[in-house]
């Protein structure tokens, strides 16, 4: 719920989730579930250490990152 109020607050393009931990990953689901439902426009990308390509598939999101310079090449392609 905070992402999506902050995301439409700023008029977010791009929403970034990073875990650490496995523990933390079914919150990603969750918040893309959210912003899904929400309508935002927003594209969700997904990364850190326990995540993959595979579970981004799984989740919806837009995009998987394995590090943040990427990642940011990424946000541009997703907006262009």
């Amino acid at each position: 719920e905070k992402f999506v109020a902050l995301a439409k607050e700023h008029g977010a393009k791009i929403v970034g989730l990073s875990a650490l931990l496995t523990t933390t990953m079914p919150g990603m689901k969750g918040t893309v579930e959210a912003i899904r439902a929400s309508g935002l426009p927003a594209k969700v990308i997904i990364g850190g250490a326990p995540v993959t390509q595979s579970y981004c598939d799984a989740i919806g999101a837009d995009g998987y990152s394995a590090d943040a310079a990427s990642a940011a090449d990424l946000a541009r392609r997703l907006i262009a």
